[in-house]
């Protein structure tokens, strides 16, 4: 069943901006529709022991993502979630540093490599993963260690409604922003479609990891 696609605004200031937000929001919609149910749910508490399972989360900003994401970590709780995001926490709360998202992708790209070297399944990764190209070394790794790639998407019913996903997002991402990333957002999307992206020249040079000023040595994946 699809999303209320409706983009149930309510605001003036915003009325300008509706055809725009309609045509972003049915041309998402009448392409989504062969892959819509990319995440089917186990069949038996036993699905993910007979092949290890990566599980790429994709989504908007305020989604849902990383509820359903902790939903799929119920059913096999031998898995784990690693998120980017892990590496911006700290026991005062939440510190994004831009010049550092380099080398938290890089972190959480090495823990998701230990993880299939110790076979643990499902591998859960609660990232946006809005374009092809930033899932591809998850996705490599995953085929070299043998493991089935699974996409999986909320299906909530504000998942393209920018105020709302303005509003329950944790981070203070504000609606141009998930505009922009839905503008990006690959679709369809398939284990040789990821397999065949490239990454831009211009985001890796910007995604270049600087030296933190502390390295997390601390940081131990459960």
């Amino acid at each position: 069943m699809h999303a209320n696609n409706g983009w149930s605004r309510g605001r003036e200031e915003q009325s300008s901006h509706g055809v725009e937000d309609y045509d972003r929001s049915q041309r998402y919609d009448s392409e989504n529709d062969p892959w819509d149910n990319h995440c089917p749910p186990p069949t038996n508490t036993n699905a993910f022991h007979s092949s290890p399972v990566l599980i790429l989360m994709r989504g908007l900003p305020g989604s849902g993502k990383s509820t359903l994401a902790r939903e799929r970590l119920a059913e096999s709780p031998d898995g784990l979630i690693l998120s980017t995001d892990d590496y911006f926490a700290f026991r005062d709360g939440y510190r994004y540093e831009p010049g550092l998202l380099g080398a938290a992708h890089e972190w959480n790209q090495n823990r998701a490599k230990d993880a299939m070297r110790d076979g643990r399944s499902p591998i859960i990764i609660d990232n946006t993963n809005v374009q092809a190209w930033e899932m591809k070394p998850y996705v490599k790794m995953a085929v070299e260690s043998g493991y089935k790639v699974d996409f999986c998407e909320p299906e909530t019913s504000w998942k393209f409604d920018f105020y709302e996903l303005e509003r329950r997002n944790k981070h203070g991402v504000p609606q141009e922003k998930i505009a922009q990333m839905m503008d990006r957002f690959s679709f369809p999307i398939s284990v040789d479609i990821v397999m065949s992206s490239q990454e831009p020249v211009h985001v890796n040079q910007r995604l270049q990891p600087e030296q933190p000023p502390m390295l997390r040595n601390n940081r131990e994946f459960l």
